[in-house]
């Protein structure tokens, strides 16, 4: 296995490309996965400046057309398909990945090529979010999560809850629970803690091969879960790095509400 960037009793982080560090590893647990977004949501990217303007000209003039450059390459169909069949090789049980909605059908075709059965898709409604600059359409309120397994018995913690989770986006004021913004899209800490207490066990191990600022390995040894993080800028490792040397484990009651389903043959 690669050299750790950072490690500790429950999380080890690893600098590299995804590319080259997941053929490497071995069996885990989990897969939660925050990859890059589409082509087309980088495109269209704008500065939270352009609030009080729109496409046809504004207050800020030539802020106006100009595209946010979100520090890393948007998402190619052959890095979708190397993360989808590692995420198969690797999980023995869940595997989510978040994604913008117009992309989630991919993330499930190319799960699903690769073995894995599609459970849901699911949303993290981002209270908050950035709105529609233009006035002409919708803006997107949320983000989707595409949800499968290995073929077999399925459990998690979630109970007949729904596959709905509605939390705050990161803003680059907070500094409540860890959750001050360091990365372009970062996920709320809230909700990934939410996630790996429905989805996974303490002790269990979860892979995220797009770590970000680390808040999924953040989450994970709070809660008692191990985790195995890959991130290939340095700037974010060092965040990342700082985070978790803070956190600390919680004591944790057992989960008391558990679902098992099969799945097969259930739409």
């Amino acid at each position: 296995m690669s050299a750790a960037y950072y490690e500790d009793e429950f999380v080890r982080l690893i600098h590299g490309e995804a590319e080259d560090v997941l053929p490497t590893l071995e069996a885990v647990d989990h897969f939660i996965a925050d990859p890059p977004y589409s082509e087309h949501v980088h495109g269209s990217a704008r500065s939270r400046r352009m609030q009080s303007a729109n496409d046809r000209g504004g207050r800020y003039g030539a802020d106006l057309r100009r595209n946010v450059d979100l520090g890393f390459k948007h998402l190619t169909p052959e890095l979708r398909s190397f993360l989808a069949e590692q995420a198969a090789r690797l999980t023995s049980r869940w595997v989510l990945v978040f994604s913008d909605v117009e992309g989630a059908h991919l993330w499930s075709e190319a799960l699903t090529g690769a073995g894995l059965d599609y459970v849901r898709t699911g949303a993290w409604v981002k209270r908050g979010a950035t709105p529609q600059f233009s006035g002409d359409r919708p803006a997107t309120g949320h983000e989707a999560i595409t949800i499968c397994h290995p073929s077999g018995r399925k459990r998690w913690n979630g109970g007949g809850t729904h596959a709905v989770w509605d939390v705050p986006i990161v803003l680059n004021r907070s500094r409540a629970d860890k959750s001050e913004r360091v990365h372009a899209t970062q996920k709320p800490l809230v909700l990934m803690g939410k996630l790996v207490e429905q989805f996974t066990d303490p002790g269990e191990l979860i892979c995220d091969p797009t770590a970000g600022s680390g808040t999924t390995g953040v989450a994970a040894k709070r809660l008692g879960r191990r985790a195995v993080l890959i991130e290939r800028d340095e700037k974010h490792c060092e965040a990342a790095a700082r985070r978790l040397e803070g956190e600390q484990p919680m004591m944790l009651p057992p989960v008391t509400q558990t679902a098992a389903f099969d799945f097969r043959g259930v739409a």
